[in-house]
């Protein structure tokens, strides 16, 4: 006797999502799983990050392991872990073999104008060493004059599209009101 389509089992239809949280959202999970999910990413920053530079690196979890004198398992182990369980000496290892910089910052994060503020200043002490690298050689200082212009237009547009996107205020409109002394001639308006 054939099951009647009510009582069939019916598969459920795969569906795809581009991230975790579009899933979260589209399968209506409890706000439990949202919030575990959520630790789970804090939890994890690190050692994510570790992991894209390795990947971004064009390294196999092999080749990491062979660098750092250790097994390929114990690197698995680092990038499943969690944040807690990283070593200073680990992070450093693993931007030495990847030949990249990692940067840790700890404590509250920047506003966006000291963010800004913090790469202003630290533009101007590169700049300045470039400035003094200058002083060495024609050839130098002529690729960083050229460097300079370049880098100064660069910033310039950066600027300009972020100050177009500020909000649109009312125009204000600016007069000149000028008396002109008897026997001068009055300009002619362009």
């Amino acid at each position: 006797m054939k099951p009647s389509a009510s009582r069939r089992a019916t598969k459920p239809t795969p569906r795809t999502y581009a991230s975790v949280d579009d899933m979260i959202k589209g399968e209506g999970l409890s706000d439990g799983v949202r919030t575990a999910y959520a630790q789970l990413v804090q939890d994890t920053c690190v050692t994510d990050g570790l992991t894209r530079l390795r990947r971004g690196s064009k390294l196999t979890q092999t080749d990491v392991a062979r660098r750092l004198g250790v097994t390929q398992a114990a690197i698995s182990k680092i990038e499943a872990g969690r944040d807690e369980s990283l070593t200073l000496a680990v992070i450093s290892a693993y931007a030495t073999c990847t030949r990249q910089r990692i940067n840790l910052s700890f404590g509250r994060p920047l506003t966006h104008v000291e963010a800004v503020k913090q790469h202003a200043l630290g533009l101007r002490h590169h700049l300045d060493a470039l400035a003094s690298l200058a002083h060495k050689d024609e050839v130098i200082a002529r690729d960083i004059a050229g460097f300079f212009q370049e880098a100064s237009a660069n910033i310039d547009r950066i600027i300009a599209r972020s100050r177009e996107r500020l909000p649109k205020s009312a125009k204000t409109e600016v007069r000149m009101l000028t008396q002109l002394e008897p026997g001068l001639p009055a300009a002619t308006p362009r």
